[in-house]
């Protein structure tokens, strides 16, 4: 009996080590690969979770919101200060999540821009880059998203079980950890064009798995969380603008029920009297030279753009 309660002890003794080990390591990890390049969204993330932002006007959406609307052309202009919180790849529900975290550690805007888009009412399941929640999953605010995301219980809870998901991900925090400044990502405050000409790849490739046309969604929760951020803005008392930004005709005209989506979007702004700019019918849609994909504008037609949108809001942002 003694025997066993020593080895019993010897044991508890030798996991307890492990584990602090473990997570001294998971943190010297996670601190280095937060300066790191191996994601291009970990300078916003350390932005928004560290206070630094506390902007007049936050740019919220996907990559239609960070590739195509610039806070320094917003600046310029209206002399407010302005952050782009586009998520790329990612609907509305995460983009609803990530507003929240900025409110928690900064101070609410007078304004913000939501990029809308035909898709954006979906809620799949996060599997795409999600590298860049990696080094934060052990912050509260991101136990929130567990429902939506491709992480398991065993990424919040095990230490260092988040690294086992991509090759060099540990390692790249390892040696981050060591360097004394945190490697930039090319964007200005979260934005960045691309600079490419018209490229319609992509375009055969969905044309090629939706030969019948696409159907966009809209989810109950996706929508819920949708309402949720009109009434905060309504509640805060900040003024929310839906921005239905310049897309190609082409992939508009693949879009099965895009009416129906459309209809959804005015009739939202109506019952909440919200400024509604609906971009979708401009000229810019039917020049591919403006894109450099179906669904972005290149830098050349993220200038134009830009500068439309930011003479149809003059009256709105004073």
């Amino acid at each position: 009996m003694i025997q066993m309660k020593f080895f019993l002890t010897r044991l508890a003794v030798f996991i307890c080590i492990c584990l602090v080990l473990a997570y001294s390591l998971q943190w010297v990890a996670d601190t280095g690969l937060k300066k790191s390049d191996f994601s291009i969204d970990y300078k916003e993330w350390n932005d928004i979770t560290e206070s630094r932002i506390n902007a007049d006007i936050i740019v919220l959406g996907s990559s239609k919101a960070w590739k195509q609307v610039s806070p320094k052309e917003f600046e310029q202009n209206f002399k407010l200060s302005t952050y782009n919180l586009g998520m790329d790849g990612h609907d509305f529900p995460m983009q609803k999540w990530r507003f929240d975290t900025y409110l928690k550690y900064n101070s609410k805007p007078k304004f913000v821009i939501q990029i809308i888009a035909l898709n954006e009412l979906s809620n799949p399941q996060i599997e795409f880059h999600y590298i860049q929640f990696i080094p934060y999953l052990n912050r509260d605010y991101i136990k929130t998203f567990g429902g939506h995301s491709y992480l398991s219980y065993l990424d919040f809870y095990i230490p260092l079980y988040k690294y086992c998901h991509n090759t060099g991900t540990l390692e790249t925090g390892l040696i981050s950890f060591f360097s004394k400044h945190q490697k930039g990502n090319n964007k200005y405050k979260g934005f960045l064009s691309t600079n490419a000409y018209w490229d319609n790849k992509d375009l055969t490739a969905i044309k090629k798995k939706y030969p019948n046309g696409i159907t966009a969604q809209i989810d109950p929760v996706a929508n819920a969380d949708f309402i949720d951020l009109i009434r905060t803005c309504k509640k805060e008392n900040i003024d929310l603008i839906l921005v239905y930004p310049p897309t190609t005709d082409i992939f508009q005209n693949m879009i099965v029920n895009r009416s129906e989506i459309m209809n959804f979007y005015q009739n939202l702004s109506a019952v909440y009297k919200l400024k509604y700019l609906n971009y979708s019918k401009d000229t810019i849609c039917a020049d591919t030279a403006m894109f450099y994909n179906f669904n972005h504008l290149n830098t050349r037609g993220v200038t134009i753009f830009n500068k439309q949108l930011i003479n149809d809001l003059k009256d709105e942002i004073k």
